[in-house]
């Protein structure tokens, strides 16, 4: 090798799939489209998860993993599960947390940011056995509100894109780099270079290899980076599931291309603890690494050449409705037994974990409560509508696709549970709510019909 400076090299990649399947049972059952396998998640754990594993990929790179997967894969596919967990013991650490179900953060209450963020660190410490010190945004959507609930809670840095930053110093690298907050606060952010980051996750199969790509691409960035951070982030399953067995193109770049013309490959809390993060930028908020219209993608829909999304919109103020009116019932409940609401839902991850059960969960919070079933019921509930606003719900171009029903489904078995706690009509808002997510022939209402049907859940759904 030459004798060049050297410079550090992350390649960083997000894992994550929604839950799936029935609500009430957690079943996954057959998902036609995913075959010849069972389900989605043992298709890409097939493609994906397995092979990166067994080509040791998580080793060597940073990485996150959403909740619903990382506790399918520790049930079905404990092999892949272990090799993940063993990579961040065996680096020094790789791993990052996330929001515990994938909830666009920026377009959530401030009590709901607080919730997905501790819930998420709370399913980190579970599966890694650490306090993590970095957080992936789902979608890398960001704004200042989010970043500052990130401090509070202890996390030392996150990592964006290029395009979400106003003033990035040039030709400065991946930082880490220093954003003020209020109150304060600050945290660091790790800046991904997206043009390079792109060509990974739209263009690999026609990269000609790992070996060819490093030649003519990252040894010219080499040369004008001296002694800095690159970092390539993407969606992990571009490493096998979104084209196939490009698992061997990462565990050639990263175990022997890029070091063989000079990087030295890091993962971001090792780089993190030995380079404080010291220029300041600012963040462009609201925004994420793909929607150029402050987040519309996941807020509104959008009208296109090839779909009109916009009933988004209207499933979002639904579903917004009735997470009003089930957090009106879990107040009522809670305050009458004296308890925060709040501050209870927070600490109600290890009940999700399957730690501690929700009886120990309230004497532990609450010695004097006697009657907790309602308060027990309601927290489930509670629950139930976050995983409603996985950023999945709101990426499908088709009103009936499997995760809008899914998500219907959610809400509805929260109302239903909290139906039967306070014995109202808890699904009369909804069911006009729904009936204005409409495209083409299809209704939201018409959804919520079907499922009420299919979960037996009881609502009152007028013809």
């Amino acid at each position: 090798m030459s004798k060049i400076e050297r410079d550090f090299l992350c390649l960083y990649g997000h894992f994550s799939q929604p839950h799936r399947g029935n609500p009430l049972t957690g079943i996954i059952g057959s998902e036609e489209k995913a075959a010849p396998y069972h389900n989605w998640n043992e298709r890409i754990t097939n493609m994906c998860y397995r092979p990166n594993a067994e080509a040791d990929n998580y080793r060597h790179i940073s990485f996150s993993f959403g909740e619903p997967l990382l506790e399918w894969l520790q049930r079905r596919a404990p092999e892949t599960y272990q090799k993940i967990i063993d990579s961040d013991q065996q680096t020094g650490h790789n791993a990052l947390a996330t929001a515990f179900n994938h909830t666009i953060l920026p377009l959530a209450r401030k009590r709901d940011k607080r919730t997905q963020i501790l819930w998420g660190i709370a399913a980190f410490e579970h599966h890694f056995g650490r306090k993590p010190l970095g957080f992936w945004l789902p979608e890398m959507a960001v704004d200042t509100e989010t970043l500052g609930l990130l401090a509070e809670a202890g996390i030392q840095y996150t990592l964006l894109a290029q395009q979400q930053i106003r003033n990035l110093p040039p030709q400065s690298g991946a930082g880490p780099f220093l954003v003020e907050l209020p109150r304060g606060r600050s945290i660091g952010v790790f800046v991904r270079d997206d043009g390079l980051s792109s060509e990974l996750s739209f263009n690999i199969h026609n990269l000609g290899g790992a070996g060819k790509w490093t030649r003519n691409v990252l040894l010219p960035m080499h040369h004008k980076t001296r002694g800095r951070l690159l970092l390539l982030a993407t969606a992990g399953e571009t490493f096998g599931h979104h084209y196939a067995g490009e698992e061997q193109f990462l565990h050639w770049l990263v175990n022997r291309e890029a070091p063989s013309i000079g990087f030295y490959m890091t993962t971001l809390d090792e780089y993190f603890t030995t380079h404080a993060p010291d220029q300041k930028i600012q963040i462009e908020e609201p925004s994420s690494w793909s929607d150029q219209r402050g987040l519309a993608n996941w807020a509104t829909g959008q009208p296109t050449g090839k779909s009109n999304t916009t009933w988004r919109g209207a499933l979002r103020r639904a579903l917004d409705n009735a997470a009003s009116e089930l957090d009106s019932a879990y107040e009522t409940a809670t305050r009458l037994q004296k308890l925060d609401p709040w501050e209870l839902r927070n600490q109600y991850a290890p009940v999700l974990l399957g730690t501690m059960s929700a009886d120990e969960l309230i004497a532990q919070c609450a010695p004097d409560v006697k009657e907790s079933d309602a308060i027990k019921q309601l927290l489930a509930a509670q629950e139930l509508i976050q995983r409603s606003y996985n950023s999945y719900t709101f990426t499908d171009d088709h009103l009936d696709g499997s995760q809008i029903r899914y998500a219907i489904a959610c809400a509805a078995t929260a109302l239903a549970a909290a139906q039967r706690t306070t014995n109202h009509d808890m699904a009369e808002r909804f069911v006009s709510d729904l009936a204005v997510v409409a495209s083409g022939s299809i209704t939201g209402t018409a959804i919520l019909r079907s499922v009420n049907e299919e979960l037996n859940l009881e609502l009152e759904i007028a013809n």
